[in-house]
């Protein structure tokens, strides 16, 4: 369970005497207290007061604690907004929530409330960051935008603990990008392993730090290959090798915690290992592969996925993408994962009131 701190509205005038335009203390009363309406689950009106400096003759309004400068709503109002937001509404379906109550809140003022909170999100969660992750975990997706060509988008998590730890805009076919992205945040992040799907484009970008691939994936994509090779050969008549597709697939789900490669399926290496076309260069080129990435494979204590990235990647953005025609900018884009997480919380606790 988590306890969220959410914004709430002083009931009593703080005077602020210090002048905002030339910090100068001893400001001067300007005006009797006043009302003023407000929106707000609990309240109607709020008090404020106007203030002169004595120096440079420049006036301002002190207001209660909890409601902000140019704001006809008190931040506890926003806050309500940006958690229905996240909670699965969409902006007209929030704007439709708080009018039929009577409180103020368009949809695209709650556009702007989410944008705002998501990048103090953003920059708190950046403050927060701690050095020591023993695992990185790092996938890509797919982002839409509204109005431009789907683009990709980078999470990198820590397995151990389950958090985000950055997500950033790169396409997963641009490897030099990739790279340079991994590179940067393993060493800000002081990373001793690096967990990825099996795209060549992650193993130059493990310099310096042990790269293992995810257990699932692995397994799910080899499995399926040798299934598929296995039908293939038997429409041709090719019984005995579909026999032996079939047999390696058993022996993946049997043998994949051995940390080296078993003597079984490196004699089906040895046997299709001068096979170059047709199904047999095929089946080839899947043993190959298999030889080749068998040390990398995640065997180790714990979670051997990388289904803690993807976890992170539906709960903190892909979930909330799909009932969307697109993000309108890639600030939003971006901030929204952090914001997500932030919900959260850090030991059962959400402070609400630092985001709004």
């Amino acid at each position: 369970m988590i306890h969220y701190h959410v914004p709430s509205v002083s009931n009593s005038l703080k005077l602020e005497r210090t002048c905002p335009h030339c910090s100068r203390p001893n400001g001067r009363i300007h005006s009797a207290i006043t009302q003023r309406h407000i929106s707000d689950p609990k309240i109607e009106t709020v008090t404020q007061r106007r203030m002169m400096c004595p120096f440079c003759k420049i006036t301002w309004t002190v207001r209660l604690q909890g409601v902000s400068d140019g704001r006809q709503r008190t931040d506890r109002l926003i806050c309500i907004g940006v958690v229905l937001y996240m909670l699965g509404l969409s902006y007209r379906g929030v704007e439709q929530f708080l009018t039929m109550f009577g409180w103020q809140g368009s949809k695209s003022t709650i556009e702007r409330d989410l944008a705002r909170s998501g990048q103090k999100a953003k920059a708190l969660h950046i403050q927060s960051l701690r050095m020591g992750v023993k695992v990185l975990g790092v996938d890509g997706t797919g982002a839409r935008m509204a109005g431009q060509s789907r683009a990709g988008m980078l999470f990198f998590v820590d397995i151990g603990n389950g958090k985000l730890l950055f997500a950033v805009r790169a396409n997963e076919t641009d490897s030099r990008q990739v790279r340079r992205h991994v590179q940067e945040i393993a060493a800000m992040v002081g990373a001793e392993q690096l967990r990825t799907d099996e795209l060549s484009v992650y193993e130059g970008a493990s310099e310096g730090i042990e790269r293992t691939i995810c257990l699932a994936h692995w397994l799910k994509s080899k499995c399926r290959r040798s299934w598929e090779l296995a039908r293939q050969f038997a429409a041709e008549g090719l019984l005995y090798e579909s026999q032996t597709m079939l047999e390696l697939k058993r022996l993946l789900h049997e043998k994949w915690s051995s940390p080296q490669l078993p003597e079984e399926i490196e004699r089906l290496v040895r046997r299709f290992i001068n096979c170059h076309r047709g199904i047999h260069g095929k089946a080839n080129q899947l043993l190959q592969h298999i030889e080749r990435t068998w040390p990398y494979i995640g065997r180790g204590p714990g979670d051997p996925t990388n289904n803690v990235t993807e976890r992170l990647i539906g709960l903190t953005y892909k979930i909330r993408s799909k009932t969307m025609r697109g993000f309108k900018s890639w600030d939003k884009a971006l901030a929204h994962p952090y914001l997500s997480q932030y919900l959260r919380g850090e030991n059962g606790v959400s402070d609400l009131r630092r985001v709004i």
